[in-house]
């Protein structure tokens, strides 16, 4: 059995990959060592502890692993994280995270007390109960500048969901990042359709496509969206 080797990912702050480039494993340093989220297996290398990020439970994993040209990720984003749900994804990016703050919206009373057991240990996550579609509500909560949000919900607006915390937070050269489940949406119309007409909705409201790239084999009938705004 061949000795696991943990290195730098090459583009994107605070990742860790092993193994060779058709069999990565992905990886971040955990913040709160011993500590596990969702029963990601934990490694140790060089006396150091990181958490293996599971691109099946985590569609940032995912996208992470198709290998985007985008570079998204610091180690002081202000992050808008829109479905936080039981924390899976959100404790990677507080591993990442360091120097920023992730407010984590989430509208499920069982998911927030979920997120809210999970993180307590993270000062960089503030567990927010609200509906990402009324952006507003929340704005007393949110005391920085948003360079990044990431959108996951399994909601039938989700574009418009998108643009409105878009419009109300997003510093003008942040990225959205927007995770596109078309099952959510129309279950019945074929996705490449979902996808064409939910890009369409970005756009028509002021928003350019960096990237779209597909994860169908981690998530079905899913793709993931990384938007910034039009220059004006």
């Amino acid at each position: 059995m061949s000795k696991l080797e943990i290195r730098n990912h090459p583009k994107y702050y605070g990742v860790y990959i092993s193994g060779p480039p058709g069999n990565l494993k992905v990886y971040s340093k955990n913040l709160v060592p011993t500590n596990r989220v969702y029963g990601e297996r934990l490694v140790s290398y060089n006396n150091v502890e990181y958490r293996e990020w599971d691109p099946y439970r985590s569609k940032l994993a995912a996208l992470i692993l198709e290998n985007p040209k985008t570079n998204f990720l610091s180690s002081k984003l202000n992050c808008l994280y829109l479905g936080a749900s039981s924390g899976t994804t959100i404790s990677h990016l507080s591993d990442i995270n360091k120097d920023g703050i992730i407010y984590g919206v989430e509208f499920s009373e069982r998911s927030i007390r979920q997120l809210v057991q999970n993180t307590s240990e993270r000062p960089n996550i503030i567990p927010i109960i609200e509906n990402a579609q009324y952006p507003e509500n929340y704005a007393k909560s949110i005391f920085t500048g948003i360079n990044l949000i990431y959108q996951d919900v399994a909601q039938s607006n989700q574009a418009e969901i998108a643009i409105v915390n878009a419009d109300y937070y997003l510093n003008e050269d942040g990225i959205l990042i927007v995770a596109i489940k078309s099952q959510s949406i129309d279950s019945i119309t074929k996705p490449e359709i979902v996808f064409k007409e939910e890009k369409r909705k970005l756009e028509q409201a002021g928003y350019s496509i960096i990237e779209s790239i597909n994860i169908h084999k981690y998530a079905s009938k899913h793709i993931i969206l990384i938007v910034q705004k039009k220059s004006s």
